[in-house]
Order: structure tokens, then sequence, then C-alpha cells
């Protein structure tokens, strides 16, 4: 293997002319080819960021060409460097693209030679042994190795026979085992079947690690130059360090040049990646059943210590940690009883900070719950290291993996429960809330990103550049550099469109007679604007903020034009797209009634766009425990949540709405907002000076 060196930390004239000569080639071998201004721009900071170990950050509007932009540098700065350029993405279909598209046509056009590989979670994989069991090959026992069947029901004989065919062209080699590509279709219930979590996964001490798709795919990111992965997925890795083989899932931080395509949606990756979950019951459950597990634990190593406890010190800890779980319910209900007639019943620590008479037993509980955890870290080592010479052995390694899990999920919880909140620094969000089968959920979660990226990617990756067509909304980056705690040093860029937007499109703001929260009258409004203003010929998209308001407009549309509109829900979402494709290409009139799913991503160039109608403006939730609990915090320093929180998240959110008109240079049309607030209200002028430079027709 290569050794690898350190990046260039200036960027040399040779590298400046490496990516000169891969621009030139691109442009000469790519049809229809045309240079833009801001895409030349975008290779400019893209080049810096990487070739210094330093942060860019680009709002790349659409027909910029992102993805030409900061493979033009990126790719010879990676080859140069011999780092990894790792792009990781917001959606399965920008992945999808980049890897089979966007990466292959740049690499022709350039004559540049890179391996590419995609890194997705084990659970997109064909898990072998999981197929096998399934096929009858063995038998899933319980959690914990005791009588308690893993499933509800067995599989249906179709079921079975898929999941043999799907086993038999992996091991034939006629497909790779991942499951969005399988040659056969799988359902949601044998897909949990025949695949693993982490938690249960034996690695390469499993008997069937041999012709394991996951394994075979984490080998192919590892030796790959250039990796797509998904922010979630990367985050996970930067967290975790190493796997279970002592290796990173994608690349040492250090000899990573990343790519945070559609940048906008890491900031909400990142919270959930930080944030902790306990279902109280079910954890107490779980939990009292270890026992099993803990004596089978010491059979299978021959010690009389795991962790320095003794098989009896360690089923004591446990039964206690059981115990604690279920005192806990009298704690909370001290304090919060749910109403019966709430729909989603929350309590929520104002500020984030938890009653005083918690303090006692979240201590105790977070002391007890590691102590089991250093008990399960231990075992689960100390098994590891033993040789798998029976199912036996190999399943009691699967299920200490998935109690390690388990035991990992309560502690997360409770630390984050006890930790002091720093000063001058956000809360965190703590919540309660009740499952429909009456089970107390404790909650926890950072309210703003930025501490968790500082930890993960900018303190620690080689270099990062940050790229999306909406980061800011008007230009101005201050909300997404506080979010997501980028560096003061990073470049930060907004690019122009390269279309003529001002005579390609108008944004039209109409005097609506009722506001969005008049919850009768605004969706019989809104369907009688569509009915009266659409152009019911061509093709138009409707973007909703709730679920509700969306079907309700949609019931009162007339019969003679609702047979035109798609509702989002109403069947898969592309083949709604493709039949909405269909429709104008035929030059027949069609209609999508959406939410913020179909706001973002969707390529409707032409006429299958020509009018975008936004029903309200997105401010966030402020019912939402996180976005609750910043704004207690802003607002007890003095500061305006309204304008900290909810407008930024309105502009990034209606750019990203807006966007969906203009696709290419020859693109026209309409983006109507039907929210009169716009016009009455102080922020209005903000928000609509702040949208792309569409005609004005204001009132």
């Amino acid at each position: 293997m290569t050794e690898k060196v350190e990046a260039p930390r200036t960027l040399t004239e040779d590298l400046k002319a490496g990516i000169r000569d891969a621009y030139a080639k691109l442009q000469a071998n790519t049809p229809g080819f045309s240079t833009r201004r801001s895409q030349s721009q975008m290779i400019g900071v893209v080049s810096r960021a990487l070739a210094t170990g330093n942060v860019g950050v680009v709002e790349a509007p659409t027909g910029v060409g992102k993805s030409l932009g900061y493979l033009t540098a990126g790719v010879p700065i990676a080859l140069a460097s011999r780092k990894k350029l790792v792009i990781s993405t917001g959606t399965v279909a920008l992945q999808s693209q980049l890897v089979e598209r966007d990466i292959p046509n740049f690499l022709k056009a350039t004559g540049l030679q890179a391996t590419v590989a995609l890194a997705k979670g084990r659970t997109r994989y064909l898990c072998t042994r999981n197929a096998a069991e399934a096929q009858g090959e063995g038998v899933q026992e319980g959690m914990f190795g005791d009588d308690v069947p893993l499933y509800d029901r067995p599989l249906a004989p179709i079921e079975m026979d898929v999941a043999e065919k799907l086993t038999k062209a992996f091991i034939e080699g006629r497909w790779n085992g991942d499951l969005d590509n399988a040659p056969e279709t799988v359902t949601p219930t044998l897909r949990m079947r025949i695949t693993t979590p982490a938690s249960a996964c034996a690695g390469r001490r499993c008997a069937y690690s041999a012709q394991c798709p996951v394994l075979r795919a984490r080998n192919e990111v590892r030796d790959a130059q250039i990796v797509v992965t998904n922010h979630a997925l990367l985050l996970s890795a930067l967290s975790i360090g190493e796997s279970d083989s002592g290796q990173p899932l994608i690349a040492p931080p250090a000899d990573m040049l990343l790519v945070l395509d559609e940048g906008h949606h890491i900031g909400n990756v990142a919270i959930d990646q930080g944030a902790a979950f306990l279902p109280l019951d079910d954890m107490a459950k779980r939990t009292g059943r270890l026992q099993i597990l803990i004596a089978g634990a010491y059979r299978a190593v021959d010690k009389d210590k795991i962790g320095n406890l003794l098989p009896n010190e360690a089923i004591e800890v446990a039964s206690r940690v059981s115990k604690l779980l279920k005192g806990f319910r009298d704690e909370i209900a001290h304090v919060w009883i749910p109403q019966p007639d709430e729909r989603e019943p929350m309590w929520r620590a104002a500020n984030g900070r938890l009653p005083e008479a918690w303090k006692q037993p979240i201590e105790e509980l977070a002391d007890e719950t590691r102590a089991l955890l250093n008990w399960a870290t231990a075992a689960t080592a100390l098994v590891a290291k033993g040789k798998p010479d029976d199912a036996g052995h190999e399943r009691l390694q699967r299920n200490l993996g998935m109690a390690l899990e388990m035991i990992e999920q309560q502690y997360n919880l409770w630390a984050g429960w006890r930790r002091e909140d720093k000063e001058g620094q956000p809360p965190i969000a703590r919540w309660v809330t009740l499952s429909r089968e009456g089970d107390y959920q404790l909650h926890c979660s950072p309210v703003s990103a930025a501490m968790v990226l500082r930890k993960l990617l900018w303190d620690e990756v080689d270099s990062v550049v940050m790229t999306s067509a909406t980061l800011t909304g008007g230009g101005d980056f201050q909300s997404l550099a506080i979010d997501n705690g980028i560096p003061e040093d990073a470049e930060m860029v907004s690019l122009a469109s390269p279309f003529d937007l001002p005579n390609q499109a108008e944004l039209v703001v109409p005097k609506f007679p009722v506001t969005p929260d008049d919850r009768e009258r605004h969706p019989k409004e809104v369907a009688r604007y569509l009915a009266a203003e659409l152009d019911w010929d061509k093709g138009s998209i409707v973007l909703f903020t709730s679920r509700w308001k969306m079907e309700k407009v949609a019931e009162l549309m007339p019969a003679s034009l609702r047979r035109k509109v798609l509702v989002q829900g109403e069947g898969a979402k592309q083949k709604m797209i493709d039949e909405h494709l269909k429709r104008t290409a035929a030059g027949e009139g069609s209609v999508l009634f959406g939410l913020n799913s179909f706001g973002e991503g969707l390529d409707l160039p032409g006429e299958a766009c020509t009018t975008v109608v936004i029903t309200q403006v997105p401010f966030a939730v402020p019912t939402d425990p996180q976005t609750s609990t910043l704004s207690e915090w802003f607002e007890s320093r003095g500061l305006n949540s309204f304008n900290l929180i909810a407008i930024p998240h309105a502009l990034r959110t209606l750019t990203q709405f807006a966007g969906r008109l203009i696709r290419t240079s020859t693109d026209t049309g309409r983006v109507v907002i039907l929210d009169s607030r716009l016009l009455t209200r102080r922020y209005g002028k903000r928000i609509i000076d702040a949208l792309p430079p569409f005609k004005r027709v204001i009132g």
C-alpha cells in the first residue's frame, strides 16, 4: 500500500495547472458544455479550501453546476495529496446521480483515473447469515438467547423463496448485495429479516464473513480514492472513529478531503446524532432479562470476573438498573400527568432544567447504568476474542452486541440529563413524551448543531467544503455560521445565478383575503385561488406545510380539476412524478400537491413546472422541543428568537421551494406565495427582498 503523505498546505502552481487542465478537458469533451463565471468562482473556493486544509462555504444556485465544480478541484487535489475525496449528500437521489452519472462522466471527460465507491449503512445490504436463517438454516432466537422469538411471525413461503434467490444471485456474482438495487422485490418485513444492524453483527468473526456484502462494500470504500456517502453515515463514522476491525469506516479524518453537498441538511443530521432517547418501560423489561445473557457470558469466557464483577454482582447491577427504571415512572408522575385529550402528550423542561427532585434518581441511574455499560463492554470484547467454533458462541456474541447497544442508549440519555449546561452556551433540550402504549419516552437533544460539528468536523477533518443552492437566504451567512459552528476564518461565498432570473420568472405575492392561521377559511381561499388562477393546461406544483391542509384543499377542488391533481401520499412519490411528467410531455395539464420533500430536489424543467404555489411561509414549528428550548435561551439573553430562528429557517426553505421553478436557461414561470403576512408584518419585506431576484409582483 502506498504510504500517505501530507496534503500540500498551499495551492501550488502544479496543483493550479492540474485543476486548469482538468477543467479544459471537461469543457472540450462534454457535449453542450458552457463556461459559467459562477462555476469558475466555485472551483477557486473549493481549490483553496481543500489544498490548504481549510473550510470553504459556497452557496451555488441551480445551474451553477456544483458537482462538476467541486470535482474539478477536488479530484486533482485528492490524487496529488493521496488523501480521500469524500462527498457526502443529504439525499439518496443525489448519491445515485453522483455515482452513476456525474463522477463517471467527469473522469471520462478529463482522463483522470480514480476508483469510486458508495458508502451506505449496513442495513442497506443483504446479510447472508440472516438470509440463511430466513431460509431455515438455523433458528433466530430471542434477543438475549432465551426462548422468546425475535419476530412476531415466520416468513411466508414466497419471502423465503426471495431470500434464497437473492443469496444465489449474490453468491454467483450477479448482484453485489445492495438491497436498493435488488433483483427481486423485497418486502419491508423480509428486509428487516435479511439485514443486520451494527449491534448484531459479528464482523469478520461471523461464519459467513467470507461472503458478506457489507464487508466487501467496506473494503471497496477503504481502497477507493473517491467515496460518496450520506450525512448520517458520515457523522456516525466520524463519531465511532474505528469499526470492529480497527479501521475507520470511511477514512481517518486527517486523510479526508470532505465535500458536504446539500450542506443545508448537515445541521439537522448533527442534532439527531447528538440526541438520546429512552423508552422507560421497554428498557426496564429488556434490562431485567439480561441475567440469562450475563450467565452465558461467564460460561463462554470461563473467568471468575468480567469487568471486575462476579456473576452475581453483574446480575445484581442489571436488576438494580431495571428496578430504578421502573421507579422513575413515579418521579415523572409527580411532575406531569398527561391529559386524556392530548393528541401528542409532551412535557418539556423549561430552559432545559429538570426538576430538582429528579437529580438524585438521575445520578443513581447514570452511575448504575455506567457500571452495567462497563461490564457489557468488557464482556463483548472477551467473547469476541474467543473462536466462534459453534453457532451458540456466535449467537452469544451477537446478543451481547445488541445488549451493549441497548445499554449505551440508556447511558447516553442519563448522561445528557445529568450534564451541567455550560454558561454562555444554549442548554440541552430535555423532554418526556407518552407512547400510544402508555410508555414514558425520555429525550434529550442539542438545540444547535454547532457543538457536534465542531467536535466531529471542523476540528478533526483535514478540509471541508459545504455547498448547497440554499445556505443563507439573501446572501447573509451569519445564521448559518452560528447554527453550524463554522470557523471564523472559513471562506464563504454566495454565487450569482447563471440564469436571467428577472426576465425568466415572477415572484407574486397577492393580497390574499385570509391568513394561514385561519384554519377554516384559508384552505377554502387557497382552493378558490388555485381553481381561478392556475394554468390548468400546463404543469404546476403546490407546496404545503401540513398534510391536513393539503388534503383539505384537494378535497375542496372542483371535480373537473381534481382529476388533474396528484396528491403526495396517494401513491409512491416517483410514480406520481413520472405520471406528472408523462401528462405534461403529452401537452396535458397536471398539478402536484406536495409537502416539504416535494419542495427540494425535484427537477421539473420546461412545461412540467410553470407555476410554483407556496401556500404559506414555512416558519419553524414553535412547539418543537429543541426550537422551544433555543428560543427561551435567546429570549433570556434579550435576543429576538423569531428573527434568529424562524425567519432564517423560513428563508432557506422558501428559497428551496422557489428553486423548483427555473431549472434551465429557457424555463419561465412564476412563484406565488399565498401568505398575506408578507404584506402586513414587519418581517415581510425582509423575506421578499431576500428571495431570488425574480420580477416582483407584490399586492
